[in-house]
């Protein structure tokens, strides 16, 4: 949930956001920046249910993973502040540790998107109840 909230802050504000996630031995990086490409929900509208993805710490992850995502992170953000090179917009960075292998995925912006599509059905921030692991 809080991915989603982040999300959403960030498109209704117009701020850029550098998003990374990781998961045992792979990550993922995305750059959203409002109105120039899609948003996370584009990616994934609805959290999955509550349960179905387990925290890191039931399904471990490579400390290695999370630095390797970090630097990606810091990259992106002093290529945003910076207006150097070519951000991550509308293409998913895919690392996979084990095979050290990168991979980029062509992310659409999606039209019907709760957020950010053509007729937006989320138009104000709600308040959600987090556990302190889901921040």
């Amino acid at each position: 949930p809080a991915r989603y909230l982040i999300n959403d802050a960030c498109v209704m504000l117009k701020k850029p956001l550098v998003h990374a996630g990781i998961f045992r031995f792979d990550g993922q990086i995305l750059v959203i920046k409002p109105g120039e490409g899609p948003c996370y929900r584009c990616l994934f509208p609805d959290p999955p249910p509550e349960g179905m993805v387990p925290s890191c710490q039931e399904a471990g992850i490579l400390g290695a993973v999370a630095g390797v995502l970090g630097v990606l992170q810091a990259t992106e953000a002093i290529k945003i502040l910076a207006e150097i090179g070519q951000p991550l917009v509308g293409r998913l960075l895919i690392f996979d540790a084990l095979g050290m292998d990168f991979r980029k995925v062509k992310i659409p912006r999606d039209p019907d998107c709760a957020i950010c599509g053509e007729h937006p059905t989320i138009t104000e921030l709600t308040d959600m109840e987090l556990a302190p692991c889901q921040l």
